[in-house]
């Protein structure tokens, strides 16, 4: 029995979905490869660092889009020192700006995806880490820099194909212009009258103090 052309037709449109979803999935595929490259880092000082950044994509995925960031590390050399400085972290803390205190590296970070409910809902949503022999936690009031812009590439699975065109090397004017809808990336601590913790906090939206 020959086939109606009506059948025809919906046989075609079928493989040409299943063909079209399939490319999704292959281009989803290597979205979801692990990325490393460098950036420089416009210290709030004036002085530049270079980091090795690497960041993999193994997170969950809305169906037929790419996967979100898992696993990530990044590491630089001491300006002072010479040592080189290591950074390593899961999915819940994404890293916003590195700067230094004296000669001691710190690292301000905010709770991403489920974060902020393992790290017990701070307001405001960020966490300040500083190196002696290995990274702690510190208060986020001993912050050394009152007010300071974003200087570190925020969401690498946005930022991939910047990185890529950027031949795996961002220079420190893509790093130290960061935007937040649209304007400067500034987070101004200045506002800031004290950082709270526990389940009040959980679902609301927080205090980002970030300048208008």
């Amino acid at each position: 029995m020959q086939a109606r052309p009506k059948d025809m037709l919906n046989r075609f449109a079928g493989v040409v979905g299943a063909l079209v979803f399939a490319a999704g999935l292959t281009a989803c595929d290597k979205l979801g490869t692990p990325l490393k490259w460098t950036e420089d880092v416009r210290l709030p000082d004036g002085r530049i660092v270079s980091l090795t950044r690497y960041q993999e994509f193994n997170g969950w995925r809305d169906l037929g889009g790419p996967p979100t960031e898992s696993d990530y590390w990044f590491e630089f050399r001491h300006p002072d020192t010479g040592q080189i400085v290591r950074w390593k972290w899961d999915r819940t803390l994404e890293s916003l700006a590195l700067m230094m205190d004296g000669r001691t590296p710190m690292l301000l970070v905010m709770p991403n995806f489920n974060g902020s409910e393992q790290h017990n809902c701070p307001n405001p949503p960020y966490l300040l880490y500083r190196f002696a022999e290995g990274w702690e936690q510190v208060p986020l009031a001993d912050i050394p820099v009152k007010r300071i812009r974003v200087n570190m590439t925020v969401a690498p699975s946005e930022s991939r194909g910047l990185i890529e065109t950027s031949k795996y090397h961002l220079t420190a004017e893509k790093t130290s212009n960061s935007l937040y809808s649209g304007r400067p990336y500034v987070i101004n601590f200045n506002l800031m009258k004290e950082q709270t913790f526990g389940i009040q906090n959980c679902g609301k939206y927080p205090d980002w103090l970030i300048e208008r």
